[in-house]
């Protein structure tokens, strides 16, 4: 976060643009509630519980597609190609977006083009128009806040987001261009580092006060994406050094969740973001994934259960703005795929992401930053992209995953595991659709 841009993440026209060929949006979808109770769990029997439990993938691919394309019709700039930071009802945006919305952006596009490749070709063009925020100012090249020309203000955490959103996309198009623009923007990542406080990565190139978990967290994400790409092992060790500082230096002991920074004085500013934790969680799972390491797999699964605790509502909403828990949300489920052990998180995102669905929309389809608040009954004014994006990431993630059988589901209260064959057999015995 940053000044302005703050304020602009924190807080129309219905027809389908001529040239769009994704999913239209839809003027009504289903809002179903899946809701579980764990203190109940145990008198109700095991099949009524996964047909309970087991969503419908397709939901939330629909969800999913349908907030991409409002991106689409709603966010687009008059030229075409880039989006706009918000907008109000009925009218086109202002101004474009940051670049910490443009990554957030990016990764949606990517997923929806898993869902839909025929969004492939607006996937490919939109990766070529961000690099109008590139900046090749001394003493390292890379992306700047806004598009250029313009006075440079780059932010290293701006920059891993645009890493990982490049590499996927050069695994969804296969595309070396790609590949290769994540890399010149991982060398910017780099310049951010030194030995001050024994190392880490700074935040903002300007102003060089504190490292944070944001700058640090990612960039160790960024370099294991890079080494699952390329095989080259100096990405590895940069991953491996990058954790090992953030959790020497941000660490809460007593929930192994994150505070967010630490300033050149040593002194902590305390407060948690989901995505924060989010990002070390992810990276404490890929490294016990390529390592073996059991201490990584210890981390992960102890942020695990406390950011399931932390970050879930006694009602099943996700309790944080949606360009934060979209991160953490996608690495719940990375984790219980990766790390033997770790809980099961899908039960709280299928009733996380319905109360989104049902509550978190406006008449016009957008949504706010809060996924633990019900919108407004007047429509959101202005919308933000970031908000629109990170959920449309959510939605299509979690649809991947669900229709995933790679691992059986738990029930609440049931220490069984059922799988695929056992959750068709009891949706067939039950009258329930298996697929």
């Amino acid at each position: 976060m940053r000044a302005g841009e703050a304020e602009a993440n924190g807080r129309g026209n219905q027809t389908t643009p001529v040239g769009w060929k994704g999913s239209k949006p839809k003027q009504s979808l289903p809002r179903e509630v899946y809701k579980l109770n764990p203190e109940a769990a145990i008198l109700i029997p095991v099949s009524f519980l996964i047909a309970i439990a087991q969503p419908n993938p397709s939901n939330f691919r629909d969800w999913g597609l349908d907030a991409v394309a409002r991106i689409q019709q709603d966010l687009e700039m008059p030229a075409g190609l880039l989006y706009g930071e918000s907008a109000k009802p009925g009218e086109r945006p202002p101004k474009v977006a940051f670049d910490w919305s443009v990554g957030v952006t990016l990764q949606a596009l990517n997923v929806a083009s898993r869902a839909d490749p025929s969004l492939k070709p607006r996937l490919q063009g939109y990766v070529e128009a961000t690099r109008a925020y590139w900046n090749p100012a001394p003493p390292v090249a890379g992306y700047d806040v806004l598009p250029m020309p313009k006075p440079t203000d780059r932010y290293y955490d701006d920059n891993e987001w645009m890493v990982l959103a490049l590499v996927e996309a050069s695994e969804v198009l296969g595309s070396k261009k790609c590949l290769d623009y994540a890399k010149q923007t991982f060398r910017y990542v780099l310049s951010g580092e030194d030995d001050r406080l024994g190392g880490g990565i700074y935040w903002r190139e300007a102003d060089r006060a504190s490292k944070n978990t944001c700058s640090n967290a990612p960039a160790a994400a960024a370099a294991i994406a890079l080494y699952r790409r390329t095989r080259d092992k100096s990405y590895l060790s940069n991953a491996v050094k990058l954790y090992a500082w953030t959790r020497a230096q941000l660490r809460d002991p007593d929930d192994g969740l994150y505070w967010d920074n630490i300033s050149l004085d040593g002194k902590i500013g305390r407060a948690k973001w989901s995505y924060n934790s989010g990002l070390m969680l992810r990276d404490a799972a890929e490294l016990y994934d390529l390592t073996k390491n059991e201490q990584y797999a210890a981390d992960a699964r102890q942020i695990q259960r406390s950011s399931l605790k932390h970050w879930v509502n006694p009602s099943g909403a996700l309790k944080d703005d949606g360009k934060f828990m979209h991160l953490l949300l996608e690495n719940w489920l990375l984790t219980y795929r990766l790390v033997p052990g770790a809980d099961d998180p899908r039960g709280a995102i299928v009733t996380g992401l319905n109360f989104l669905h049902t509550n978190g929309r406006d008449s016009l389809g957008h949504y706010g930053n809060r996924w633990d608040e019900a919108s407004a009954a007047k429509p959101h004014n202005p919308f933000n992209l970031i908000d629109q994006a990170a959920v449309a990431r959510a939605y299509l993630v979690a649809a991947e995953a669900l229709r995933a059988t790679a691992k059986p589901w738990r029930t609440p209260g049931n220490n069984k595991q059922v799988g695929r064959q056992d959750v068709a057999r009891l949706h067939a015995k039950d009258g329930a659709p298996t697929s």
